[in-house]
């Protein structure tokens, strides 16, 4: 699948189901916690919040949710369903994010990632994003029975051009 085939497009009440779906099957590891239909409702009432669903042909196959609070924005989650990463989708969602980002006055984004997830800090450091902070035992990964994973603060400012892969 080429990235060249996904559309990115504004998420709306209907997709409620679709976001919990792919959720459950991008996030799996013992230090992911669970986001039901609900979470994200609730996530996508607060203000200056906002998500994207990317799809090929009418097929979802990842999201992002973001939040933006006055010059300063906060990338909640990123995903790809298993079946189509490495194709780009990931680096697609994340630049249509940070354009949207920017437009919507941010200046500086940040995230918060498990440090034991190798694979998604190389992508967002790949992306330009630089370790800021930590919080001990913030991902405590007890509902699928993991242990507790520090989470590592990433930030990037937005003015940045997001490298070439």
């Amino acid at each position: 699948m080429s990235a060249h085939a996904l559309k990115i497009r504004a998420v709306e009440s209907f997709d409620l189901p679709v976001l919990a779906a792919l959720h459950e099957a991008c996030f799996t590891a013992p230090w992911d916690q669970h986001w039901s239909q609900r979470s994200f409702s609730e996530v996508l009432a607060m203000p200056g919040a906002g998500a994207r669903i990317a799809a090929v042909g009418a097929e979802p196959v990842g999201f992002a949710l973001a939040r933006v609070a006055a010059d300063e924005a906060e990338l909640l989650l990123l995903g790809v369903h298993p079946e189509y990463r490495r194709a780009g989708h990931a680096g697609a969602l994340l630049a249509h994010l940070i354009a949207e980002l920017t437009a919507a006055g941010a200046s500086r984004v940040f995230l918060e990632v498990a440090e034991a997830n190798a694979p998604a800090i190389a992508f967002y450091r790949a992306a330009g994003f630089r370790p800021v902070g930590r919080r001990p035992g913030y991902y405590d990964g007890r509902d699928r029975g993991g242990r507790a994973s520090d989470a590592i603060i990433l930030a990037r400012a937005l003015h940045e051009e997001i490298p070439p892969d």
